[in-house]
């Protein structure tokens, strides 16, 4: 049975405040037209919450790719569970997601990136090669710059491909100091097909790296596909 503060709750979500606050009175009517009202207005919530769904999925530039578990063992599986979960979100934790070139590192990541959004929360993929242009470009093109500004709003920033070439020192300065921007106040994933260990052999300024390594790695977790 419908209560009008039930509808009043909805109302407020909606935004429609003279109904929220009870300007408009609902005490004279019939428990079947309260129940109409709520059903109206709950259809508006659903169809309001899939369009902004839609509408962070197309700015997320996630890949259209599946995420098919079936091949994975028991204690990737658990580890997968707990990380759709988005505690890890909230502590503002990163993930590693470290495997073999088409182990389905991409699309665990694409996974996790729409239980994000779903959440209703703001998500951004990249690959790095992308990311770079964006930094390198975004002081004098409008659409880098709005990019940038967007990444700044998101609360999970994957980034993909990441040492499957080496950066240069220019580069990795450059990505240094706007991942620890970044890393402030939201997760990042970094997907690689190279462990941790191996990427200070890539590039001259490895005191750098290493310390990009550490201080991703702090607050962090590590998943591996095989």
């Amino acid at each position: 049975m419908s209560t009008i503060g039930e509808i009043k709750e909805v109302a407020k979500r909606l935004q429609l405040f003279n109904l929220a606050r009870g300007d408009i009175d609902l005490s004279g009517a019939s428990k079947a037209n309260l129940a109409f009202l709520q059903k109206v207005l709950e259809q508006e919530q659903a169809l309001r919450d899939s369009a902004r769904y839609v509408r962070l999925e197309h700015d997320s530039r996630l890949p259209k790719k599946e995420f098919l578990p079936g091949k994975l063992n028991s204690g990737v599986k658990w580890q997968i569970e707990h990380l759709e979960r988005l505690d890890w979100i909230d502590d503002d934790q990163n993930l590693f997601i470290i495997s073999k070139c088409g182990t389905g590192k991409t699309s665990l990541a694409c996974h996790l990136g729409r239980k994000t959004l779903a959440a209703d929360l703001k998500v951004s993929y990249n690959t790095v090669e992308s990311f770079l242009y964006t930094l390198e470009t975004k002081d004098h093109v409008h659409k880098q710059l709005q990019r940038y500004k967007y990444w700044l709003s998101c609360s999970l920033i994957i980034i993909d491909d990441m040492m499957y070439t080496g950066l240069s020192d220019e580069e990795l300065m450059l990505f240094y100091h706007t991942v620890m921007l970044l890393n402030e106040t939201r997760s990042i994933v970094i997907i690689t097909n190279r462990e941790l260990s191996g990427w200070s052999q890539s590039g001259n300024d490895r005191h750098l790296m290493q310390t990009l390594i550490e201080r991703l790695s702090t607050n962090s977790q590590q998943i591996r596909l095989t």
